[in-house]
């Protein structure tokens, strides 16, 4: 009903919009033609105005989510043309329901980004004494998920075309509606969170799991890291390699988008339930220098990037990724061959022989000798 009625208004709004654009406004609009609706939590503003489509936003009746209104004391501006265009594309969207309403038979909170379709049904998450409501927490995991995308298609030099679909992450209040809906688009019956990588990536967790505890910063790192996961799947080719011996790729590059962001690592790459072991508390640089010195005479390549995602020591995670770390900094143009290499199946040994120009004990070595040069010996000192 939103939706259709939003869309009704569109021809009003569009009916005189080559005399608007050439209008100046006034001084009560600052000569923009438009003034910010005051019905929208100040804290949510800005980030609401960085996504394509949020379906509580769209509720407003005064502005239907385009968090702007036509000044009351001039006929229009230069803001105005981009406020109704704005308009448009919000009722376009309100008026489609995702399959995942569709299967529900109800609306979701919708928040859409031009990477991220984050949809649920949760209420609300708690950090510490504060509570954050489940439309603010879904924003959140927009905004940093496509902070995630922004890395991504600078090392891997992707543009829109290089994706095959969206990444969907999906909260839920309640175990019935997950686990309905990932028996239902996934096959999986598990009870905390799953994901499906490579095409069509989705991911669903059930909020209130012990494991998750509607806890704030857990849930929001873990849509985060898995954005990682999902957009490294999705690109160039519909593949996730985490499967097929790509495991130190899949891991090492999720790890190294969540720490990027959040400046230290929570999860892991597989179910949260079954593996709650984090190597060094998620502060890996000192450790693993460590870990690295005292260990000079181990070779660590290649039985690693032999290993599939799942079967990974807490160790391992880590491992992989400094080495995803060291190729991102010393390495940034090779990304993305080895990745379209790896979607192939081509081996390590000649991805590395043909991109890096060395084989494995001259790689391993190159890596042992930038992260003793650029790692600290210990951890500096983090404000909580």
């Amino acid at each position: 009903m939103v939706g259709a009625f939003l869309l009704s208004l569109v021809p009003f709004f569009w009916q005189d919009i080559d005399s608007v654009s050439i209008l100046e406004g006034c001084r009560k609009c600052d000569f923009r033609g438009v003034v910010v609706c005051k019905n929208h939590p100040k804290e949510l503003v800005e980030m609401e105005s960085q996504v394509e489509f949020c379906s509580v936003a769209a509720q407003c009746e005064d502005c239907f989510g385009s968090f702007l209104l036509a000044c009351a004391k001039c006929e229009g501006g230069p803001q105005t043309d981009s406020m109704l265009k704005r308009r448009e594309v919000i009722a376009q969207h309100a008026q489609e329901a995702s399959a995942l309403e569709k299967f529900l038979e109800s609306s979701l909170i919708r928040v859409q980004t031009a990477h991220i379709h984050v949809s649920g049904n949760l209420e609300e998450v708690r950090n510490k004494k504060k509570r954050i409501s489940g439309h603010a927490f879904m924003h959140h995991v927009a905004r940093d998920g496509e902070r995630v995308a922004t890395l991504v298609n600078a090392h891997f030099g992707a543009k829109p075309k290089h994706y095959r679909s969206p990444m969907f992450l999906w909260f839920w209040e309640d175990l019935e509606t997950h686990r309905n809906v990932i028996g239902h688009f996934l096959g999986s019956g598990t009870a905390g969170d799953f994901k499906w990588l490579g095409k069509d990536p989705r991911f669903s967790v059930h909020c209130g799991d012990e494991t998750f505890g509607f806890d704030a910063v857990t849930l929001h790192t873990l849509g985060v890291h898995n954005v990682g996961h999902m957009l490294v799947s999705n690109l160039f080719t519909e593949v996730w390699i985490g499967d097929m011996g790509g495991g130190w790729f899949d891991s090492g590059s999720a790890h190294w988008y969540e720490e990027a962001v959040f400046q230290k690592v929570r999860h892991h790459c597989i179910d949260e339930i079954a593996y709650s072991a984090n190597y060094s508390n998620g502060l890996w640089r000192a450790a693993l220098r460590k870990h690295l010195a005292r260990n000079d005479d181990s070779v660590i390549l290649p039985s690693l990037v032999r290993k599939l995602t799942g079967s990974m020591s807490a160790l391992e995670h880590a491992l992989s990724w400094s080495f995803y770390d060291w190729l991102v900094n010393q390495h940034p143009s090779k990304l993305a061959p080895i990745l379209k290499g790896l979607k192939k199946r081509t081996p390590e040994r000649d991805l590395f022989s043909e991109y890096l120009e060395m084989n494995f004990r001259q790689t391993e070595e190159a890596w042992r000798d930038w992260v003793g040069e650029n790692y600290p010996k210990k951890e500096p000192s983090r404000r909580r």
